[in-house]
Protein backbone atom coordinates (compact mmCIF):
# COMPACT_ATOMS: atom_id res chain seq x y z
CA UNK A 1 0.00 0.00 0.00
CA UNK A 2 2.69 2.25 1.14
CA UNK A 3 4.30 1.72 -2.36
CA UNK A 4 1.11 2.62 -4.21
CA UNK A 5 0.53 5.65 -1.99
CA UNK A 6 4.39 7.02 -3.10
CA UNK A 7 3.98 5.94 -6.71
CA UNK A 8 1.02 8.16 -6.86
CA UNK A 9 2.74 10.94 -4.82
CA UNK A 10 5.58 10.81 -7.32
CA UNK A 11 3.08 10.96 -10.04
CA UNK A 12 1.63 13.54 -8.88
CA UNK A 13 4.87 15.72 -8.29
CA UNK A 14 6.01 14.80 -11.95
CA UNK A 15 2.76 15.75 -13.40
CA UNK A 16 3.25 18.81 -16.53
CA UNK A 17 -0.10 20.14 -15.91
CA UNK A 18 -0.84 22.38 -12.99
CA UNK A 19 -2.29 20.96 -10.26
CA UNK A 20 -4.12 23.02 -7.02
CA UNK A 21 -6.03 21.01 -4.51
CA UNK A 22 -8.78 22.94 -2.29
CA UNK A 23 -10.48 22.01 1.06
CA UNK A 24 -13.53 21.80 2.26
CA UNK A 25 -13.12 25.35 3.85
CA UNK A 26 -11.78 26.56 0.47
CA UNK A 27 -8.19 26.96 1.41
CA UNK A 28 -5.03 25.75 -0.59
CA UNK A 29 -4.28 22.26 0.63
CA UNK A 30 -1.51 21.35 -1.93
CA UNK A 31 -0.10 22.07 -5.15
CA UNK A 32 2.23 20.44 -7.52
CA UNK A 33 5.58 21.92 -8.80
CA UNK A 34 3.91 22.53 -12.24
CA UNK A 35 1.69 24.67 -10.53
CA UNK A 36 4.66 26.48 -8.79
CA UNK A 37 6.47 27.04 -12.05
CA UNK A 38 3.63 28.68 -13.76
CA UNK A 39 2.39 31.22 -11.14
CA UNK A 40 6.22 32.10 -10.09
CA UNK A 41 5.61 31.19 -6.72
CA UNK A 42 6.60 28.53 -4.23
CA UNK A 43 4.27 26.78 -2.58
CA UNK A 44 4.41 27.58 1.27
CA UNK A 45 3.05 31.43 -0.30
CA UNK A 46 -0.18 29.55 -1.00
CA UNK A 47 -0.86 26.65 1.28
CA UNK A 48 -3.13 27.34 4.30
CA UNK A 49 -4.22 30.73 2.20
CA UNK A 50 -8.16 31.35 1.30
CA UNK A 51 -8.99 34.09 -0.97
CA UNK A 52 -9.53 36.61 1.39
CA UNK A 53 -5.55 36.14 2.14
CA UNK A 54 -4.20 36.47 -0.69
CA UNK A 55 -3.48 39.14 -3.02
CA UNK A 56 -6.39 40.19 -5.24
CA UNK A 57 -4.35 39.38 -8.44
CA UNK A 58 -4.49 35.52 -7.28
CA UNK A 59 -8.26 35.51 -6.60
CA UNK A 60 -8.90 34.02 -9.86
CA UNK A 61 -7.24 31.08 -9.37
CA UNK A 62 -10.83 30.81 -6.00
CA UNK A 63 -13.17 31.09 -9.29
CA UNK A 64 -14.78 27.82 -11.01
CA UNK A 65 -14.85 29.53 -14.58
CA UNK A 66 -12.77 27.44 -17.74
CA UNK A 67 -10.14 29.93 -18.32
CA UNK A 68 -8.70 32.21 -16.17
CA UNK A 69 -6.45 35.25 -16.21
CA UNK A 70 -4.02 36.10 -13.25
CA UNK A 71 -1.64 38.91 -12.74
CA UNK A 72 1.05 37.46 -11.10
CA UNK A 73 3.89 40.17 -8.41
CA UNK A 74 3.88 42.50 -11.03
CA UNK A 75 5.80 40.05 -13.23
CA UNK A 76 2.93 39.62 -16.07
CA UNK A 77 -0.12 38.19 -16.75
CA UNK A 78 -0.67 34.70 -17.34
CA UNK A 79 -3.60 32.91 -19.16
CA UNK A 80 -4.58 29.62 -17.94
CA UNK A 81 -7.77 26.70 -19.13
CA UNK A 82 -8.85 25.11 -16.00
CA UNK A 83 -10.54 21.81 -15.26
CA UNK A 84 -12.15 20.87 -11.88
CA UNK A 85 -12.62 17.34 -9.85
CA UNK A 86 -14.40 16.16 -6.66
CA UNK A 87 -12.72 14.11 -4.57
CA UNK A 88 -15.30 12.48 -1.98
CA UNK A 89 -13.38 9.85 -0.22
CA UNK A 90 -10.18 12.11 1.11
CA UNK A 91 -9.51 12.33 4.56
CA UNK A 92 -9.92 14.09 6.37
CA UNK A 93 -12.59 15.21 3.85
CA UNK A 94 -13.80 16.32 0.31
CA UNK A 95 -11.45 17.69 -1.73
CA UNK A 96 -11.59 20.19 -5.18
CA UNK A 97 -8.88 19.78 -7.78
CA UNK A 98 -8.03 22.23 -9.56
CA UNK A 99 -5.94 21.33 -13.05
CA UNK A 100 -4.50 23.95 -15.21
CA UNK A 101 -2.96 24.43 -18.70
CA UNK A 102 -0.85 27.38 -19.13
CA UNK A 103 -2.31 28.75 -22.72
CA UNK A 104 -0.28 32.71 -21.95
CA UNK A 105 1.07 31.71 -25.35
CA UNK A 106 -1.47 31.15 -27.57
CA UNK A 107 -3.73 34.39 -25.64
CA UNK A 108 -0.18 36.26 -26.47
CA UNK A 109 -0.09 35.53 -29.86
CA UNK A 110 -4.06 35.59 -30.57
CA UNK A 111 -3.78 39.21 -28.88
CA UNK A 112 -1.06 40.00 -31.27
CA UNK A 113 -2.71 39.35 -34.35
CA UNK A 114 -6.00 41.20 -32.98
CA UNK A 115 -3.47 44.13 -32.99
CA UNK A 116 -2.15 43.54 -36.23
CA UNK A 117 -5.35 42.90 -38.04
CA UNK A 118 -6.97 46.26 -36.30
CA UNK A 119 -3.74 47.74 -37.52
CA UNK A 120 -4.39 46.89 -41.38
CA UNK A 121 -8.04 47.75 -40.83
CA UNK A 122 -6.81 51.34 -39.83
CA UNK A 123 -4.06 51.36 -42.98
CA UNK A 124 -7.04 50.09 -45.62
CA UNK A 125 -8.13 52.76 -47.49
CA UNK A 126 -9.94 50.65 -50.45
CA UNK A 127 -13.40 48.52 -50.21
CA UNK A 128 -12.62 44.94 -50.79
CA UNK A 129 -15.33 44.32 -53.52
CA UNK A 130 -15.38 47.11 -55.37
CA UNK A 131 -12.04 48.61 -55.13
CA UNK A 132 -12.94 52.43 -54.53
CA UNK A 133 -12.75 54.22 -51.42
CA UNK A 134 -14.05 52.89 -48.17
CA UNK A 135 -16.09 54.75 -45.74
CA UNK A 136 -13.51 56.03 -43.83
CA UNK A 137 -11.27 57.05 -46.90
CA UNK A 138 -14.24 58.50 -48.27
CA UNK A 139 -15.01 60.43 -44.91
CA UNK A 140 -11.26 61.55 -44.60
CA UNK A 141 -11.49 63.15 -48.67
CA UNK A 142 -14.97 64.60 -47.83
CA UNK A 143 -13.37 66.42 -44.52
CA UNK A 144 -9.99 67.47 -46.63
CA UNK A 145 -12.69 69.09 -49.33
CA UNK A 146 -14.48 70.87 -46.60
CA UNK A 147 -11.80 72.50 -45.17
CA UNK A 148 -10.53 73.74 -48.31
CA UNK A 149 -14.15 75.42 -49.19
CA UNK A 150 -14.10 76.92 -45.96
CA UNK A 151 -10.29 78.40 -47.10
CA UNK A 152 -11.23 79.31 -50.35
CA UNK A 153 -14.54 79.95 -50.33
CA UNK A 154 -14.57 76.82 -53.50
CA UNK A 155 -18.12 75.08 -54.49
CA UNK A 156 -18.29 71.64 -52.94
CA UNK A 157 -21.36 69.66 -53.65
CA UNK A 158 -21.64 66.16 -51.76
CA UNK A 159 -23.93 63.07 -53.49
CA UNK A 160 -25.28 60.17 -51.56
CA UNK A 161 -26.62 57.24 -54.36
CA UNK A 162 -28.56 54.11 -53.13
CA UNK A 163 -29.13 51.61 -55.73
CA UNK A 164 -31.59 49.02 -55.00
CA UNK A 165 -33.63 45.83 -56.85
CA UNK A 166 -37.30 47.11 -57.72
CA UNK A 167 -40.41 46.60 -55.95
CA UNK A 168 -37.62 44.45 -53.30
CA UNK A 169 -35.93 47.24 -51.58
CA UNK A 170 -35.51 45.37 -48.20
CA UNK A 171 -33.58 42.31 -50.39
CA UNK A 172 -29.86 42.12 -50.38
CA UNK A 173 -28.62 43.94 -53.32
CA UNK A 174 -26.51 41.54 -55.51
CA UNK A 175 -22.74 42.20 -55.36
CA UNK A 176 -22.41 41.77 -59.18
CA UNK A 177 -25.02 44.44 -59.45
CA UNK A 178 -22.58 46.64 -56.50
CA UNK A 179 -19.54 45.54 -58.88
CA UNK A 180 -20.83 46.91 -61.71
CA UNK A 181 -21.90 50.13 -60.78
CA UNK A 182 -19.09 51.03 -58.74
CA UNK A 183 -16.92 50.68 -62.44
CA UNK A 184 -19.44 52.64 -64.16
CA UNK A 185 -19.16 55.63 -61.41
CA UNK A 186 -15.56 55.46 -61.91
CA UNK A 187 -15.32 55.78 -65.22
CA UNK A 188 -18.42 58.11 -65.64
CA UNK A 189 -16.87 60.94 -63.21
CA UNK A 190 -13.99 63.12 -62.64
CA UNK A 191 -10.54 62.01 -61.55
CA UNK A 192 -10.63 64.98 -59.15
CA UNK A 193 -13.97 63.42 -57.83
CA UNK A 194 -14.13 60.82 -54.94
CA UNK A 195 -16.17 58.03 -54.99
CA UNK A 196 -16.41 55.88 -52.36
CA UNK A 197 -18.63 52.99 -51.01
CA UNK A 198 -20.13 54.39 -48.13
CA UNK A 199 -22.80 51.42 -46.78
CA UNK A 200 -23.62 48.35 -48.33
CA UNK A 201 -25.71 49.50 -51.40
CA UNK A 202 -24.99 53.32 -50.74
CA UNK A 203 -22.14 55.11 -52.66
CA UNK A 204 -20.68 58.73 -51.81
CA UNK A 205 -19.47 61.04 -54.06
CA UNK A 206 -17.53 64.34 -53.11
CA UNK A 207 -17.49 66.47 -56.03
CA UNK A 208 -15.46 69.47 -55.62
CA UNK A 209 -15.36 72.47 -57.97
CA UNK A 210 -19.32 71.62 -58.35
CA UNK A 211 -22.61 73.97 -58.17
CA UNK A 212 -25.65 72.12 -56.51
CA UNK A 213 -27.09 72.32 -59.97
CA UNK A 214 -24.10 71.24 -61.71
CA UNK A 215 -24.43 68.02 -59.68
CA UNK A 216 -28.19 67.46 -60.22
CA UNK A 217 -27.23 67.62 -63.99
CA UNK A 218 -24.98 65.36 -63.46
CA UNK A 219 -26.70 62.69 -61.15
CA UNK A 220 -30.10 62.74 -63.71
CA UNK A 221 -27.72 62.03 -66.63
CA UNK A 222 -26.31 59.17 -64.45
CA UNK A 223 -29.98 57.92 -64.03
CA UNK A 224 -30.89 58.08 -67.20
CA UNK A 225 -27.51 56.44 -68.84
CA UNK A 226 -27.84 53.55 -66.18
CA UNK A 227 -31.64 53.29 -67.61
CA UNK A 228 -30.71 53.01 -71.12
CA UNK A 229 -28.04 50.13 -70.83
CA UNK A 230 -24.94 51.75 -69.61
CA UNK A 231 -24.40 49.31 -66.84
CA UNK A 232 -23.05 46.24 -68.68
CA UNK A 233 -24.96 43.77 -66.63
CA UNK A 234 -25.28 39.52 -65.74
CA UNK A 235 -27.76 37.65 -67.67
CA UNK A 236 -31.39 38.15 -65.67
CA UNK A 237 -29.58 40.79 -63.51
CA UNK A 238 -32.55 43.49 -63.47
CA UNK A 239 -31.57 47.14 -63.79
CA UNK A 240 -31.14 48.94 -60.57
CA UNK A 241 -33.29 51.63 -59.08
CA UNK A 242 -31.05 54.30 -58.16
CA UNK A 243 -32.02 56.98 -55.85
CA UNK A 244 -29.81 59.95 -54.71
CA UNK A 245 -29.87 63.05 -52.29
CA UNK A 246 -27.56 65.86 -52.56
CA UNK A 247 -25.73 68.74 -50.21
CA UNK A 248 -23.79 71.94 -51.07
CA UNK A 249 -21.54 73.42 -48.67
CA UNK A 250 -22.54 76.42 -47.22
CA UNK A 251 -20.60 78.46 -44.58
CA UNK A 252 -20.59 76.57 -41.24
CA UNK A 253 -21.12 73.42 -42.70
CA UNK A 254 -18.96 71.09 -41.06
CA UNK A 255 -18.69 67.57 -42.85
CA UNK A 256 -21.80 65.61 -40.90
CA UNK A 257 -23.67 68.51 -41.74
CA UNK A 258 -23.23 67.92 -45.60
CA UNK A 259 -23.87 64.42 -45.36
CA UNK A 260 -26.93 64.94 -43.01
CA UNK A 261 -28.65 66.90 -45.31
CA UNK A 262 -27.76 64.84 -48.31
CA UNK A 263 -29.27 61.84 -46.23
CA UNK A 264 -32.40 63.83 -45.52
CA UNK A 265 -32.75 64.43 -49.02
CA UNK A 266 -32.37 60.96 -50.36
CA UNK A 267 -34.79 59.88 -47.88
CA UNK A 268 -37.46 62.64 -48.63
CA UNK A 269 -36.73 60.92 -52.50
CA UNK A 270 -37.89 57.31 -51.13
CA UNK A 271 -40.44 58.16 -48.69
Amino acid sequence: MSDLINFSKAFFEACPTGMLAFDQDSRICWLNPALEQMLHLDSAELIGKDKQTLPEGLHPLFDESDMLHISINGDGERWFRREIREINDSEPGPLRIHYYQDISNQISTQLERDVLKSQVEELTITDELTGLSNRKATLQALGVQVTRSRRYGNPLTLGIVEINIPNTPEEPVPEALILTFAHYLRDRLRWADTIGRYQSNLFMLVLPETSLADAGVLLEKIVQECHEGALSLPDKTPLPLIRYGLAHWEKGFDPQRLIDSAQQQLEETTS
